[in-house]
């Protein structure tokens, strides 16, 4: 692909992403205040946290399953089995502005270097790869 080409498809689905959170935005400004509640307290949210969710980057879909890749950590498992902390990561993520800074470090396959200076998730993801070494190391 060509240089030109693929600034086009990123402005192709930056512009999609764009659309979508705007399309996200304005499905929930349509519903009833009473709606609203309702939706923010089936997932453990407050009202303030939901808008920043519909977000324009591709961090909470792309970016933060690759970052738990190159840590050593399964997306999946780590969503099925703390559904609560992967959502918190989500959360986080949607409302980082250093996602460029982030995409890059990942494209260079230098995704620990420096994290701890953007990375919102940083402290979380930490923790998280503390508790899976401890659980490989044998118990003596």
């Amino acid at each position: 692909m060509t240089p030109t080409l693929a600034r086009l498809a990123r402005l192709r689905g930056s512009l999609r992403r764009k659309a979508k959170a705007r399309r996200e935005r304005m499905e929930l400004a349509a519903c009833s205040a009473y709606e609203q509640h309702r939706i923010v307290t089936d997932i453990g949210l407050c009202l303030s946290d939901l808008t920043p969710l519909s977000c324009t980057h591709s961090g909470p879909s792309e970016l933060l399953p690759r970052r738990l890749h190159q840590l050593g950590l399964d997306p999946e498992l780590v969503r099925r089995a703390a559904p609560a902390l992967y959502r918190d990561l989500v959360r986080v993520c949607a409302s980082c502005r250093a996602w460029r800074q982030c995409r890059n470090d990942l494209g260079h396959d230098n995704g620990q270097i420096g994290m701890d200076q953007y990375c919102l998730n940083s402290p979380t993801l930490d923790s998280l790869t503390v508790k899976a070494d401890a659980q490989e190391k044998p118990q003596i």
